[in-house]
């Protein structure tokens, strides 16, 4: 059997930390050598450390893991022997947390929003834009980095807007677009909104998500110059050039989001209105789609989590 990959998750005690361990226990190719978190958690076991958020139970593998500093350079810390870390850090730490990690070699998939912006950082939606990967020399040339690099993940309501988007941007192009998100509370986090706010209530506007969900999207659905050369001092991101607007509200659902999205293709000659028929036909059968999907994920996951008779 090939040696697994020595992998690490930074902000390990949070929600999305959690969930990260959730998804990687039991992993054909990781194995989760180093768990980090804040100075308060450190050399504490996992257990002792955080509070278990998620339905189903704790892994054992992680209860008596002992928590370390998100720092790769202290001493004997075993993130050092980790090739890639997962963040979940809180944004208001992982900047310069994530920096140094891939400063000294290792591969970072963040999930916060610090360096998503970044001129050579991708925003990588794997069914999307794959080829975004490409920027990763260019990142690696410009700052130094021999083996360390750094790829994010875009906002919740990012990730399901441009999975639907890609192909119809593909085949008819996109010339406007107006989105409005019904976003879960475990979207804000934990402990999230304040009960009052939320409860019989729509929160009207998430303060930062309606700026993510524009930028984000038409830079993943965006495009690199100069990809397929061998010159790298060229390359750059550019955003997919159609207009966005979004909207986003919070509303009292625990899990999911809902997208309404509104679009109109790019005025090309030939394009009649039976090609806005078909695109539009097009959208509504990949929504069906995305929610078949997350039904049969929700109703694997209750049954996995249900105690065998």
């Amino acid at each position: 059997m090939a040696t697994k990959v020595k992998v690490g998750v930074l902000g390990a005690t949070g929600a999305v930390g959690q969930r990260f361990l959730q998804q990687l226990e039991g992993h054909k190719q990781f194995e989760v050598h180093a768990l980090g978190a804040s100075d308060r958690s450190s050399g504490k076991t996992y257990k002792a450390a955080a509070r278990w958020l998620l339905s189903s139970p704790l892994p054992p593998c992680f209860s008596d893991m002992i928590m370390w500093p998100c720092d790769v350079t202290t001493k004997d810390t075993p993130f050092k022997e980790c090739k890639i870390v997962f963040s979940a850090l809180d944004s208001s730490v992982a900047g310069d947390i994530e920096l140094s990690f891939a400063s000294h070699g290792v591969a970072v998939f963040s999930n916060a929003k610090n360096h998503r912006y970044e001129k050579d950082v991708p925003i990588l939606v794997p069914s999307v834009n794959p080829d975004h990967l490409n920027m990763i020399k260019y990142q690696q040339e410009v700052r130094g980095w021999d083996s360390g690099f750094i790829v994010t993940n875009p906002n919740c309501s990012t990730s399901g807007l441009v999975v639907a988007l890609k192909p119809i941007d593909v085949c008819f192009g996109i010339d406007e677009c107006v989105v409005f998100t019904m976003q879960a509370v475990s979207g804000a986090g934990y402990p999230g909104v304040a009960s009052l706010d939320i409860l019989d209530n729509v929160v009207p506007f998430i303060d930062g998500e309606e700026d993510k969900l524009e930028l984000e999207s038409r830079k993943i659905l965006g495009q690199i110059s100069s990809s397929t050369t061998t010159s790298l001092s060229s390359m750059a991101f550019t955003p997919q050039p159609f207009k966005i607007s979004a909207h986003t509200n919070r509303v009292p659902v625990i899990d999911g989001h809902t997208e309404d999205v509104c679009f109109t293709e790019t005025e090309e000659e030939g394009n009649s209105k039976g090609s806005r028929g078909r695109s539009s036909l097009l959208f509504i059968l990949l929504l069906l789609l995305l929610l078949l999907l997350s039904s049969l994920f929700s109703l694997l996951s209750y049954f996995s989590c249900q105690p065998k008779r």
